[in-house]
């Protein structure tokens, strides 16, 4: 009986069942009472952007664990301060002096970062090109044969310790917890490839690490087991060569890929152009370095030889939004930092997010931001938070970017699978956020009375899966959708 109730009711939804905004609070009743919940803590929060009225709301004010939703306070802000069109650009530079006779660098040669944390992405391959190779042959085009010296990674527009404080060992070795830098490459990642055996608890080989990474070790405790999904994990922190990799990946596989996080990107990209120049015949008298590693001299004379820049904010942004990237989360707010502060950090960063929000008349009493990209759970941010943000984009001139950055219900993204075949499926548009215990969306819905709602939604510590949880949000949004009065 309860599953044809249900299927009539998902029948009434797919033809566009309408209802009233009493039949949404209802809706919200209900999930309070639901027995999954009985030790969650819920925040909800909707209003007309036509008139500003609140719609429905339930602990709007509480202050929950975000997850990735604190991706919207991030992205929202670095449009808002740093602008749409911002490039960020790395630099290639020289030091000292070339002796043309000879064909001679008597200096350095400087990967400057400037902190663009897309450089050298597969995302963004076509834009970027084989930009080492390309490096490399300007180099080479100034009449140098070799070097009396070394390549230098340069990271040090952000500062040195750009990890949150608050995230989690776990998370750290993962590409997901890929701590940000001034000088990033490759997304901060390589691909740890994988063979399994054919029986549960079998042993595991590492058969390629994609790029290679200089000096990179990983102690493998990954198992063979009977599953079908990925269940492995890379323990390791930033600038940390020895990794340990745990879990376990799905029997009879070869090349089954794992991302990791490297330890320096920065040391990184000085080792990947130090090895195409000597490609090209060019001689290096000294090793591969980084800033951190080997000060240089700051008050020689540089030269500049070539910049590469990133796509724009805009693009980056909606990046960001759609796939929930943290590591471009991270390095917007560190951007945000350098550009308020001058000082790219993250308690910079969220100090300036914080103030820049104070400043435009919100109430950020309660706001709490430790990062910004949500990994955190230190974060605290309450529906109304986000709703009086989303409300605040909409009178942008920022608007369309923003908006156009979020991932379409039914369509795209994060929430590609919530609301198909319903009245939500196109009409809505929303971040998610999602870490152990904790899930939450907040966006805008076009509703079937062609009302414009903003609305977030957050629960934490429901006792139910995370599939089951995920569903109950999704019947609200739905609800939300098909609003007719």
């Amino acid at each position: 009986m309860k599953l044809i109730i249900s299927s009539f009711f998902s029948f009434l939804l797919t033809l566009g069942y309408s209802q009233t905004i009493q039949d949404l609070k209802n809706e919200v009743s209900k999930l309070v009472a639901d027995l999954d919940l009985k030790n969650a803590s819920i925040s909800f929060y909707a209003i007309d952007l036509t008139n500003n009225q609140v719609v429905a709301g339930l602990n709007s004010n509480k202050s929950l664990v975000p997850a990735s939703t604190t991706k919207l306070v991030t992205t929202a802000s670095a449009l808002e301060i740093l602008g749409g069109d911002t490039r960020f650009k790395t630099q290639i530079l020289h030091t000292g002096s070339i002796d043309t006779l000879c064909r001679v660098l008597n200096g350095d040669i400087i990967i400057k970062g400037g902190g663009d944390p897309s450089l050298g992405a597969e995302r963004y391959s076509k834009h970027y090109g084989d930009f080492i190779n390309q490096w490399a042959i300007k180099i080479k085009a100034l009449g140098i044969d070799s070097i009396n010296g070394r390549v230098i990674g340069d990271a040090s527009c952000f500062t040195s310790q750009t990890t949150p404080s608050t995230w989690i060992w776990g998370d750290l070795g993962n590409y997901y917890g890929a701590s940000p830098s001034g000088l990033s490459i490759y997304e901060n990642t390589c691909k740890v490839e994988f063979e399994s055996g054919k029986k549960n608890g079998d042993s595991t080989i590492i058969t390629c690490v994609m790029p290679f990474v200089p000096e990179f070790n990983i102690e493998n405790e990954v198992k063979s087991t009977n599953t079908k999904k990925d269940e492995s994990y890379f323990y390791g922190a930033p600038f940390q060569v020895n990794r340990i990799a745990k879990g376990g990946i799905p029997l009879n596989k070869k090349g089954f890929d794992v991302k990791s996080s490297i330890p320096d990107p920065s040391l990184l990209a000085a080792f990947e152009l130090d090895m195409e120049m000597r490609m090209m015949g060019v001689k290096l008298k000294d090793k591969y370095t980084t800033k951190r590693i080997q000060e240089f001299d700051g008050d020689q004379e540089i030269h500049l030889i070539t910049k590469t820049y990133s796509p724009k904010l805009t693009d980056i942004i909606n990046q960001t939004n759609t796939y929930s990237i943290n590591l471009y989360a991270e390095h917007l707010l560190n951007q945000i930092g350098l550009k308020v502060y001058k000082s790219g950090d993250p308690e910079s960063g969220t100090t300036a997010i914080t103030n820049f929000w104070k400043g435009k008349g919100i109430n950020v009493e309660g706001l709490y931001l430790n990062d910004g990209s949500g990994l955190s759970r230190f974060n605290a941010i309450s529906a109304m938070h986000l709703v009086s943000i989303l409300e605040y984009m909409k009178k942008s001139e920022n608007y369309n970017e923003f908006y156009n950055s979020l991932p379409i219900a039914g369509r795209s993204g994060t929430i590609k699978s919530i609301g198909k075949k319903t009245f939500a499926e196109n009409n809505l548009r929303a971040k998610s956020g999602y870490m152990t215990r904790a899930r939450s969306y907040a966006g805008y819905v076009t509703t079937k009375s062609k009302r414009e709602l903003a609305f977030a939604l957050i629960v934490n510590n429901y006792n139910c899966t995370p599939y089951e949880m995920k569903k109950k949000m999704e019947s609200l949004m739905i609800k939300l959708s098909i609003i007719n009065d």
